[in-house]
């Protein structure tokens, strides 16, 4: 299976697809760019607003609007940007990191992980924020924050930090959000692991960075399929109804003779169909 391009967007730093069922259209970001878009699958048309600043990911508020991760901490806003109020600012250890992957989760709670920029191994960190507001601390000594994802009971939580080249699965309690029993689930030897999602079946889909590709798992970890995609860098993944959206990025790559599609948003129909996204109850 060969995802297609959808959308030609060139993102520097495609990341955080998300469904949007209000609209019946994608969430995701230009994280280098600090672009938050909207992609209308019915129009192909997409468009975006601009954060000013880094953004990892975003989430749909249940409440309305969105509820977003940036390079300095979690806020809200309108659909379009608009009214955006400062949450929690967060500091990161060293200073220079910032936010990068992360998701609503389907009990209303929003997960965002941050990572160091510098080179610097275990400087980040994974959040949860509840809807009370309050933050989290709840996975420490992480690299690179990256693919989060729930099993459809929601008794287990799979965790991608990709330096460490593999998926983790924790024991999670749905009435609080609470991780124990952390183990590995899958070693990726196909470029590091980066976003991933869950499907109806409760499988995962891993996006492989430097993998050129998207590779779907069961939840004992073996390898079923994979989805090839006509660039390096793919970021994450997420499904609207039964298609998977990809998306890519361009940066730290040179030559795009083998790969002018790049940074661009790709999609296929993989034969099942995606769990509900989540939203933030907060």
């Amino acid at each position: 299976m060969i995802a297609q391009v959808v959308l030609a967007a060139q993102a520097q730093l495609g990341e955080g697809p998300v469904w949007d069922a209000r609209s019946s259209t994608l969430r995701w970001v230009d994280i280098e760019r600090g672009e938050v878009h909207r992609f209308d699958p019915a129009s192909g048309t997409d468009t975006f607003f601009e954060v000013g600043e880094a953004v990892g990911t975003v989430a749909v508020r249940a409440a309305g609007g969105l509820v977003l991760a940036t390079r300095t901490g979690l806020c809200t806003c309108l659909d379009d940007g608009g009214r955006r109020t400062l949450l929690h600012e967060v500091d990161t250890d060293p200073p220079g990191g910032r936010f990068n992957d992360g998701k609503a989760d389907p009990w209303g709670r929003f997960w965002a992980g941050t990572m160091g920029e510098d080179g610097v191994d275990g400087a980040g960190a994974l959040y949860r924020l509840d809807p009370d507001h309050t933050l989290h601390q709840v996975v420490t000594g992480v690299s690179i924050s990256n693919g989060l994802g729930w099993s459809p009971d929601g008794t287990t939580m799979y965790y991608a930090d990709t330096e460490t080249g593999g998926v983790d699965a924790f024991d999670h309690d749905p009435s609080s959000g609470t991780l124990t029993r952390r183990r590995r689930l899958i070693d990726i030897d196909r470029g590091w692991p980066d976003g991933l999602t869950v499907d109806a079946e409760g499988c995962l889909w891993v996006a492989l960075w430097d993998g050129w590709g998207v590779r779907r798992h069961t939840p004992d970890g073996t390898l079923l399929t994979t989805v090839d995609v006509p660039a390096q860098r793919v970021t994450s993944c997420a499904f609207g109804g039964s298609t998977l959206y990809i998306t890519t990025a361009r940066t730290g790559l040179h030559d795009f003779a083998d790969q002018p599609n790049a940074g661009s948003l790709f999609a296929c129909q993989p034969g099942v169909a995606g769990l509900p996204a989540g939203e933030w109850a907060g």
